[in-house]
């Protein structure tokens, strides 16, 4: 908390404000912060976020790039991770909102990002990151049947030529009665347009087909839904590997609930929808 009240004082030239925490976000904290009659969100890291392998300065790289999207962002310090963003009122993330139409709007925001024709030079790799996260888990507590099939077949479609977000819970999808926001770019860079889509349903348990179709309906770009499955099944690998992860280094019981949702979805939808495609490889 002391370099938290460091920075807030350095930033404002202040030490009148509050700070309350949030019950909000899975790898970092995040607070309200109310100083001079006006309010922001800060988020910090939390402990072990080295094990990520992430880099703020490339996240704030790609924040230049997507400030259209974006809540904006006031301050960040790139070394501690510390960032101060403007307070949106009257907010629901994807799960919370009522609005029929949330599935098409979320496309939407894919849909903008994807069609950006930007390019960082730093990538989200997601056989790296599976890998990094595999060799860190000492004790696994979750399997995945036929998973080198599975990612094999994905590495010979795999084409990482487009900024993607690359971590689309529901938490990082906000509605606004004025508009619509996709937050928190840790893990923003170049991937397969694909894995965006797949994470989307997979991170936020759209199994329906009438919802499915209106996110297609709404992206209105050539997507095969044979190959957005198979990058839903890789990213159940991945994130379930990387909440096994976690739980080891952090305890933190909402990392073990991540990573046995991940291995259930993988099993019971994921691979249920690639069973034909699974008997021509």
């Amino acid at each position: 908390m002391q370099i938290i009240d460091q920075t807030i004082q350095n930033v404002f030239q202040t030490k009148q404000y509050s700070l309350t925490k949030l019950d909000k976000g899975i790898s970092n904290h995040n607070y309200l912060l109310c100083v001079n009659q006006k309010k922001y969100i800060v988020r910090a890291p939390k402990s072990e976020h080295s094990a990520l392998h992430l880099q703020f300065e490339k996240e704030k790289e790609v924040l230049l790039h997507v400030k259209n999207l974006d809540v904006e962002t006031l301050y960040f310090d790139t070394i501690n991770g510390i960032k101060i963003t403007n307070f949106v009122p009257h907010i629901s993330e994807f799960h919370e909102t009522a609005d029929p139409k949330k599935y098409a709007k979320a496309a939407l925001l894919l849909k903008t990002l994807h069609t950006k024709n930007v390019e960082v030079s730093f990538f989200f790799d997601p056989f790296f990151k599976l890998e990094q996260y595999k060799n860190a888990i000492k004790s696994p507590i979750i399997h995945f049947d036929q998973e080198e099939k599975i990612l094999n077949a994905v590495k010979e479609i795999y084409i990482p030529d487009t900024l993607c977000h690359n971590d689309v819970v529901q938490g990082n999808i906000l509605f606004s009665p004025q508009r619509e926001y996709l937050i928190d770019w840790e893990y923003g860079a170049m991937n397969d347009r694909r894995f965006d889509i797949a994470s989307f349903f997979s991170e936020n348990q759209i199994m329906d087909p009438e919802s499915r179709n209106q996110f297609y309906e709404a992206y209105h770009l050539p997507i095969s839904n044979t190959e957005v499955c198979l990058f839903e099944a890789m990213a159940d690998i991945l994130w379930g590997y990387w909440g096994n992860m976690l739980y080891e280094k952090r305890k933190e019981l909402i990392y073990k609930q991540i990573a046995t949702e991940k291995m259930e979805h993988y099993h019971h939808f994921s691979l249920h929808s690639l069973s034909s495609f699974i008997h021509t490889l």
